[in-house]
């Protein structure tokens, strides 16, 4: 038995995911500088804040699953190719 794994190529859906991961980590550093820029200016009790925090944290964690689906090693479902 042949038990080692072989790295296919990326598809096309892996590539779009990989530029959406990498916008959507730009889009979390932003919020967090908007954040900071916030604290800085108005503080902390204000909504635009909370909103900020929650901006990063979504941003950061669409951007971690969307960059584990980009670097998944997924199998080949092709039909038409018998190997």
């Amino acid at each position: 038995m042949d038990n080692e794994i072989k790295k296919r190529k990326r598809g096309k859906g892996q590539k779009i995911s990989l530029f959406f991961s990498i916008f959507s980590y730009v889009l979390a550093v932003v919020s967090a500088v908007f954040a900071i820029y916030w604290k800085m200016n108005n503080g902390t009790q204000s909504p635009i804040f909370a909103s900020a925090l929650a901006s990063i944290f979504f941003c950061a964690s669409c951007g971690f699953v969307l960059q584990f689906i980009a670097n998944a090693n997924l199998p080949d479902f092709n039909l038409s190719e018998k190997n």
